[in-house]
């Protein structure tokens, strides 16, 4: 597989200390809430069921990365959306 440098599927470079949360978000961008003005946030007991199966510590500090990484999505599906 040819390398991704550059590209907008190159992953960020991560201390360690986020990497976890970095999984986890992998793992539960699917797992959105939508109303009828679209996206909504995360289903954050849905973020607790994945974050148990991989093994990830759901304590404050992963809520506040995975909060902040919701908060950029949100931002981004609603300029696409003119909201």
């Amino acid at each position: 597989m040819p390398p991704c440098a550059g590209c907008a599927h190159d992953p960020p470079v991560l201390i360690d200390e986020n990497q976890e949360a970095w999984m986890l978000w992998r793992h539960v961008q699917t797992q959105l809430r939508t109303s009828f003005g679209g996206v909504v946030g995360l289903d954050y007991c849905a973020v607790r069921q994945v974050a148990d199966v991989l093994g990830v510590i759901f304590d404050l500090a992963a809520l506040h990365k995975i909060q902040a990484l919701e908060g950029v999505l949100l931002q981004e599906v609603n300029a696409k959306n003119g909201k």
